[in-house]
């Protein structure tokens, strides 16, 4: 079998077909979708607490590394996957095992592919909406705690106030469909444009208003450390997981997204482009917001307890509404970007088995978040779904689809991509053409990037599956104990 998906004879039969349902306007395009859509799902406040934890700049730099290391060779291969296969992905991935004789047990890929971004966008939808929520409560100078001392009411008012959770959730779930139902450039485009743009304007009157109160000092104080006792196995673990997470793949969007892109889109340098300036954007607008926390002498502690939490802090003690209503609404339009972006694989691929219309397809998958969603609305809004085997339901869906789910994704897909394809199918998937004068140029970039997904990119994969499933943990408690 490894002579045969490997042999010449089915080069040829690997091709990029065309998109029947659209390009991407530009490349720019995509990188600004891209972009959009991988800082919305947790990286803007993540990293730079993170960084702050486990030692500034140190951390910082392992994380580089595994971007450029392992993020970036994943990315791409998701990338082509999504290009290969377009919007039929599943029957895409079940054509090609057949092709290649190998065992059904790669479908996984293809499960994962959809589970994992139903189960994220169920709770991601309740959580911007409560970002929703606070907005509004910031616009109305209400941030104040509803008890003196206790900065954690307003939050536990919301969360556990089943009702006014299940409003904010349907808002976002509508708003995300309607946008969805709009098509690529009617939608997806047109709302990453206005995202990215309006988030960056945002990010500039924060960076206007810390440098005249301060808080600039504090933001880039986070990366002029470089405490290496302070990293630690813990850090370089979360930097190699974080690293994995902020690429946005093994969460099905990315498959999605690249499933628009065109035959010769050069795919190396868009995933390098988004990762680069996903990044930035990062390091830049959640420093600024950890920079208002820690100059009002709070603690950023995560990014639920920094939003929810020292948020409402630091407009009780500065009196302030417009730096934390700037930073609600610029987590809005994020999470509404990637809440696009995960909805995205799952339209396709309704579409695709259903043979419906776009619209039709958004219908069914935004009452089926919808639906999901409840459980973590009713996970904070009753005591019955508060402890289940020692985690919260909340706390569960989580565990299943950001830990393990899509870890394993990561890892079927560096499998798939560099173990099965050859070479030449590789570059063929890069968009190069066997009659082409490049052919040769772009033959040694596969071979590079073959060599990531195979070692380096492995290597991360199993490493950071192990690390959400706890054995690295027990594996380090257990040497602690017998040296």
């Amino acid at each position: 079998m490894d002579g045969d998906y490997r042999s010449g004879a089915q080069v040829t039969d690997l091709a990029i077909p065309s998109s029947p349902w659209g390009y991407w306007r530009s490349a720019t395009a995509f990188v600004v979708a891209a972009i959009a859509a991988i800082v919305g799902v947790g990286v803007v406040l993540r990293l730079p607490v993170l960084a702050q934890q486990y030692g500034g700049s140190a951390f910082l730099l392992v994380y580089v590394l595994a971007l450029a290391f392992a993020a970036w060779p994943l990315l791409s291969a998701e990338l082509m996957l999504g290009r290969l296969l377009r919007q039929d992905f599943v029957g895409g991935l079940r054509s090609d095992i057949q092709k290649r004789s190998l065992t059904r047990a790669w479908m996984s890929l293809a499960i994962l592919s959809l589970l994992v971004p139903l189960i994220v966008l169920s709770f991601y939808a309740v959580i911007a909406g409560w970002n929703a929520a606070f907005l509004v409560r910031a616009l109305s100078n209400n941030l104040a705690p509803l008890q003196a001392g206790d900065a954690t009411a307003p939050f536990l008012a919301l969360a556990q106030d089943a009702e006014r959770s299940m409003a904010w959730h349907t808002l976002m779930v509508v708003a995300s469909a309607v946008v969805v139902a709009r098509g690529l450039r009617g939608g997806v485009e047109q709302c990453a444009r206005m995202v990215l743009l309006v988030t960056l304007l945002l990010v500039l009157f924060l960076a206007l208003v810390a440098g005249r109160s301060g808080a600039l000092d504090a933001a880039v104080g986070i990366w002029l450390r470089w405490d290496w006792s302070a990293l630690g196995w813990r850090g370089a673990s979360e930097a190699l997981r974080q690293a994995l997470f902020s690429a946005g793949i093994g969460l099905g969007m990315m498959l999605a997204l690249g499933a628009f892109l065109s035959e010769r889109a050069r795919i190396l340098r868009l995933s390098a482009a988004s990762l680069a300036g996903s990044t930035l954007f990062a390091v830049v607008a959640g420093s600024l917001i950890v920079g208002f926390v820690e100059s009002a002498d709070l603690e950023a502690a995560g990014q639920m307890p920094t939003l929810f939490v020292a948020l409402v802090q630091y407009a009780a003690a500065q009196e302030a509404r417009w730096v934390p209503a700037a930073v609600y609404l610029m987590m809005t339009l994020l999470a509404l970007a990637s809440m696009v972006a995960l909805m995205e694989p799952l339209v396709q691929f309704v579409m695709g088995r259903k043979r419906c219309t776009r619209v039709y397809a958004v219908g069914v998958v935004g009452v089926t978040v919808w639906a999901l969603g409840l459980c973590t609305v009713l996970t904070f809004g009753s005591a019955l779904f508060s402890d289940i085997g020692g985690r919260s339901l909340f706390g569960w869906l989580q565990t299943l689809s950001l830990q393990w789910g899509a870890p394993l994704a990561i890892l079927v897909i560096s499998l798939y991509v560099g173990r099965i394809w050859s070479r030449a199918q590789l570059s063929i998937a890069m968009g190069a053409r066997l009659k082409d004068d490049e052919t040769r140029r772009v033959g040694r970039r596969a071979l590079t990037l073959r060599f990531l997904l195979v070692y380096p990119a492995r290597v991360v994969a199993i490493f950071t599956l192990l690390y959400g499933i706890g054995v690295v943990d027990w594996v380090v408690g257990f040497w602690s104990v017998t040296s």
